[in-house]
């Protein structure tokens, strides 16, 4: 027999609305690394950052490698078995990564919480999509998920911050892991043995493509994650990772070309304009949030702020990304043009930048930065909402989670890891100049200890390294602004093209309307 809910019948609805907050939420927050905690780790298992920041883009490349085998996981297993199993996987995954001394633990560790908490994660947004929108209408749905998901990923991450900063790193991995058999337990006891459709098998899923598509992200991850720390492209191990990683990716798309049942449908991609087109919004989207790493290093390093000060100062973007999902609601609600309620984000997170180039000095205090994260949680939110909703468009289910997979890939690792490994470089050519101009013009010797001057002078390059990467910044904004306005977005006016056409031959446009007509 088969039963579409994740719960059985005898199950109260209040209950079922209860333990559905109960099963996603703290599935959504467990991770591999929690960002707050980055220095935390790295200092206790005496290794570089970057390793750390590996680990937690491999939880992104877990989570989209699973979402394009969800399906038919879905139809291959019952919902108790999937998240009863996956709850149980994520718990002792999260011990094994609390009880290491190996960083390459964490890091394989790490995409497995990506990859197991992808399929709980699925079993519960269903039920939601339908309350949130009994309709079906994704504009509505995601006007609601997005800021509670990213509002809950923002306030968890504060809490495990917390944790470590009053305990150690390894405390938020065992309270994760009593929260997944939490999980484990209440889905054994609250779940039906039904299934949801017919049973599908797994040999019919492409499982070479997939741990090549694996392989190749986490090459790419190698290389992009420690550019800075192997000297940029005079290191084999960066330019062999990328080398690799691009041809395996490569490799991938061609064997997609001749598979009855493909894992991802590639040609998609350059068939509607939806999807190429919300790929290099997320290009942009990834270089504006890698920003942060600026924020996060004038505060660390020259307000000397820590980490649970600087997880307190993000949810401040809470509030900013609540308004960005109502704006979403009534502006779907109302059919506005989708255009320029994208282009309302950029120019959010152009403002969020601006100030940040004009606050950023350093007799600066906590209080400034309030306004400026709360922009950018209203940037967050209009972005994450609007281009996914644009990207979804005209797709069905299975070529839906294939090209999400991809999607999410670009989104929450390769446009992140691009632009922090660009603003990294920048940064740091950045700092050596100030440094360089700030000694021609200093003698050691007439001051009575030279070493006092290395402080000041290192946090003013820091500053003018900052100044000069926010304000480039600033002016990205415009290319990304001329992307955004010169996109039809499902609403080609052909009147246009056809004056246009007149205007450029020279004929007279006389009686021409500009709109189409009502």
């Amino acid at each position: 027999m088969y039963n579409q809910g994740p719960f059985a019948d005898w199950v109260p609805k209040p209950l079922m609305l209860l333990l559905i907050i109960i099963f996603l939420f703290p599935v959504l927050a467990v991770m591999g690394v929690y960002t707050g905690s980055t220095t935390s780790i790295a200092g206790g298992l005496g290794t570089y950052t970057e390793f750390i920041s590996l680990a937690n883009n491999s939880t992104t490349i877990g989570m989209a490698i699973a979402i394009t085998i969800a399906l038919r996981i879905k139809m291959r297993f019952r919902s108790k078995e999937i998240i009863a199993t996956s709850a149980i996987i994520l718990a002792v995954v999260s011990i094994i990564i609390a009880t290491t001394q190996n960083p390459l633990v964490v890091v394989f560790g790490s995409f497995l919480i990506g990859f197991f908490k992808m399929f709980p994660i699925i079993e519960m947004v269903l039920p939601v999509m339908f309350i949130l929108s009994p309709s079906g209408d994704k504009g509505q749905f995601y006007a609601i998920f997005y800021p509670l998901t990213i509002g809950n990923g923002l306030f968890a991450s504060y809490l495990m911050t917390k944790i470590t900063w009053y305990s150690s790193w390894e405390a938020p991995y065992f309270i994760m892991a009593a929260l997944m058999l939490l999980v484990a337990a209440l889905s054994l006891i609250f779940q039906h043995n039904k299934r949801f459709c017919f049973k599908m098998p797994l040999y019919q899923i492409d499982w070479l493509s997939m741990g090549l598509l694996t392989i190749s992200a986490m090459f790419l991850n190698v290389g992009l994650v420690f550019m800075k720390q192997q000297a940029w492209f005079d290191s084999p191990l960066i330019v062999n990772s990328l080398i690799i990683g691009i041809v395996l990716m490569a490799v991938v798309i061609y064997r997609q070309r001749f598979l009855k049942r493909k894992l991802i449908d590639f040609s998609l991609i350059l068939k509607k304009s939806n999807l190429w087109h919300s790929l290099i919004l997320l290009l942009f989207l990834g270089v504006y949030l890698a920003s942060s790493s600026i924020f996060v290093q004038f505060t660390a390093g020259a307000l000397d702020y820590n980490n649970l000060i600087n997880d307190k100062l993000n949810l401040w973007m809470i509030p900013g990304i609540v308004i960005g999902g109502m704006y979403a609601y009534f502006s779907f609600k109302k059919n506005w043009h989708l255009k320029y309620y994208v282009a309302s984000g950029f120019v959010a997170f152009f403002i969020h930048t601006l100030l940040l180039y004009l606050m950023i000095q350093p007799q600066m205090n906590i209080e400034m930065l309030y306004i400026p994260m709360f922009i950018k949680g209203i940037g967050m939110g209009i972005l994450y909402i609007g281009i996914w909703f644009y990207a979804s468009i005209n797709l069905e289910m299975d070529e839906l989670l294939g090209i999400i997979g991809i999607l999410l890939l670009v989104r929450n690792f390769l446009g992140i890891a691009l632009g922090g490994s660009i603003i990294g470089w920048a940064s740091y050519y950045g700092q050596w100049d100030s440094l360089n101009n700030m000694v021609m013009h200093l003698d050691m010797n007439a001051f009575q200890n030279g070493m006092s001057m290395y402080g000041p002078m290192q946090i003013n390059s820091i500053l003018a390294a900052s100044k000069k990467i926010l304000g480039t910044l600033c002016l990205l904004s415009i290319p990304a602004l001329i992307i955004v306005l010169t996109h039809h977005y499902g609403r080609f006016n052909y009147r246009r093209v056809v004056i246009f056409r007149k205007v450029i031959r020279g004929n007279t446009i006389k009686g021409y309307r500009l709109g189409n007509p009502k």
